[in-house]
């Protein structure tokens, strides 16, 4: 094998019924990458089983398979592929079901940005070659960081919701309540947390700024989002901004939650045990005006404790 040959081109997926929206994407794209196409879900599958990719783009609204069900068994029979949704329209639970099953690296809304697309797929190209390293190099993972086992934090404006959370996933667990930002990251400059399950809105401040800076600088921390009023821009922002880990909606169902948490418990070991993945799971930048809720908060969330590193 020559060292100094050029690495093969990425493989792209795209996905759509509409013939013209390939055609673009062919013109887009097909000088930078090795690109495929396909009509239907059903199409898309059949070339997955012969020829895995890096990156998978999908229209969610497609007869007889839509964007998420098609991403949802991509995910089955290509795990390492990064999964961009193409939607353009709102349907909420479509998009919670995305972030549930799918596991979507973006939202892209319909029509897009040529320049914005070329740089999310740009983006997603290298977080699958970045992540396949990492897994085709992985050994023994290390050992866990002496201290206590990382935590729960439970952001909500209702203070009944930590305990609740607390009692059912037992006294195993460490949960830690609080009803303010302020509150949250004075525990988080505390103890060491994993996980961290909010509201859409804490104190009446989104929470999209505090998890997106959370992400940019602890990818290992993994965030849960649990309300009763979410929207499907708001979802968009989630992922896009903070690539929030799951989606539960109030009520709490017992069984869901303590499945959730569990889930986002082993997904932030196996973050802070390979930083290699965390471009899987970079987050959207955007500028923060200066009266942002996060903003006040931003020089201590950059000086949080880490207590992998620190291990």
């Amino acid at each position: 094998m020559n060292p100094h040959a050029e690495p093969a081109k990425a493989r792209v997926l795209f996905v759509d019924d509409e013939p013209r929206v390939l055609t673009t994407m062919r013109m887009l794209f097909r000088g930078h990458y090795e690109v495929f196409f396909a009509e239907s879900g059903q199409k898309a599958l059949e070339l997955l089983k012969m020829q895995p990719v890096d990156v998978i783009v999908s229209d969610q609204r497609m007869p007889g398979m839509t964007g998420i069900e098609l991403l949802r068994a991509a995910r089955e029979l290509n795990p390492h592929a990064m999964r961009i949704l193409l939607t353009g329209y709102s349907d909420l639970n479509a998009i919670i079901g995305s972030i549930n099953e799918g596991e979507i690296f973006r939202f892209v809304n319909k029509p897009w940005s040529n320049e914005d697309l070329s740089l999310t797929v740009s983006r997603a190209v290298a977080a699958a070659r970045t992540s396949m390293a990492a897994s085709s190099a992985a050994g023994t993972a290390p050992a866990k960081p002496a201290g206590p086992a990382p935590g729960v934090l439970v952001m909500d404006d209702d203070p009944a919701i930590p305990p609740r959370v607390q009692a059912i996933l037992g006294d195993d667990y460490r949960v830690f309540g609080a009803t303010t930002m302020d509150d949250a990251v004075f525990l988080m400059e505390r103890e060491r947390i994993g996980v961290v399950i909010s509201d859409t809105r804490v104190q009446d401040n989104p929470v999209v700024s505090l998890i997106g800076t959370l992400k940019q600088h602890h990818p290992e921390l993994v965030s849960v989002i649990l309300t009763d009023r979410a929207d499907a821009g708001q979802a968009i922002e989630l992922i896009n901004q903070g690539q929030i880990y799951r989606f539960i909606t109030k009520p709490m169902n017992e069984n869901q939650t303590k499945i959730t948490v569990n889930s986002a418990l082993k997904h932030h070991e196996r973050l802070a045990h390979s930083p290699e993945l965390h471009k899987r799971y970079e987050v959207e930048q955007k500028p923060q005006p200066a009266a942002a809720p996060a903003n006040k908060f931003l020089d201590r969330i950059r000086s949080l404790r880490s207590w992998v590193r620190r291990a």
